[in-house]
């Protein structure tokens, strides 16, 4: 018997047959799907418009991935000059068909990728190293903005206060431990000069990273001024600290009121906390 008119042909979908939710997934799933499989999201489309509905669709899947490139290619800048196009789109590629998007916003896409690069480049650490600088640099200039902490709220300190009080330091103000001249390839490739040979440093270089007003900076650090800066970043008292390090580094003692002084001036610190009270916000 031939079909009534106006009746659906047994099995064929419209988004009217679905909910948005469900409609909405079935194209997200066709614009993960790295096979292209148009066969649930294809009778979705309505088939009156003059491009072909798989045509359409192709966009989708095309322009998901070149944003997500985009944005890699932006963030990881000196990592993608270093490997070049064709490494950089490969491995790119790769990372993008096995880490999907999970937010609306593109500032955190990526924070992955040089652990990534880690993984399908173990023979060249120095290019996960580099990209790990590109992304501590970005994390700190995209980082909220918050009021420096001025020295003269220091002075407001009691001895007890000091006793407890922990700093609050910037958002984006990260460490990082280089074992490769990753930081003489960056200033080579930040110059637009050849980089020079990767190569192993005798000893791991430890650096800084943070927003200093409108600039995202780097620097490297003793291993005294590491290991404190370390125990502070991760929530330890100020005292504490300063005794743990007398411990690890004993001829470092002088240095932690010029350290504390140059904290300031960098605007590391924006705000003290000492027990419920938090000054300096």
């Amino acid at each position: 018997m031939r079909p009534q008119a106006g009746r659906k042909h047994a099995g064929a979908l419209t988004m009217s047959d679905m909910s948005l939710a469900e409609t909405q997934a079935r194209l997200k799933a066709y614009i993960l799907d790295t096979s292209k499989d148009t066969a649930p999201v294809l009778p979705l489309l309505d088939g009156s418009f003059g491009l072909a509905r798989d045509a359409r669709l192709a966009v989708y899947h095309r322009a998901y991935r070149a944003r997500l490139r985009d944005a890699l290619g932006t963030v990881f800048e000196r990592t993608w000059i270093y490997l070049g196009d064709d490494e950089f789109g490969r491995e790119a590629e790769r990372y993008i068909e096995q880490t999907p998007s999970l937010s609306p916003n593109l500032r955190d896409y990526g924070h992955r990728f040089p652990d990534d690069l880690a993984g399908s480049m173990p023979a060249d650490p120095e290019v996960s190293e580099l990209a790990r600088m590109d992304w501590l640099l970005h994390d700190a200039f995209d980082a909220p903005n918050r009021p420096r902490l001025q020295a003269d709220a220091l002075t407001q300190l009691s001895d007890t206060d000091w006793e407890h009080v922990k700093f609050i330091f910037m958002p984006g103000t990260a460490l990082a431990t280089f074992a490769w001249n990753t930081i003489e390839v960056w200033h080579a490739l930040d110059q637009q000069l050849t980089p020079p040979p990767a190569r192993a440093l005798p000893h791991a270089l430890p650096c800084l990273f943070w927003r200093n007003d409108k600039q995202s900076s780097f620097r490297s650090l003793s291993a005294a001024e590491h290991f404190m800066l370390d125990m502070l970043l991760a929530g330890n008292g100020y005292a504490m600290s300063c005794s743990m390090l007398a411990e690890r580094h004993p001829d470092a003692a002088g240095f932690i009121g010029p350290w504390l002084q140059r904290w300031l001036s960098e605007g590391l610190i924006s705000a003290v906390a000492t027990g419920e009270a938090v000054t300096g916000r």
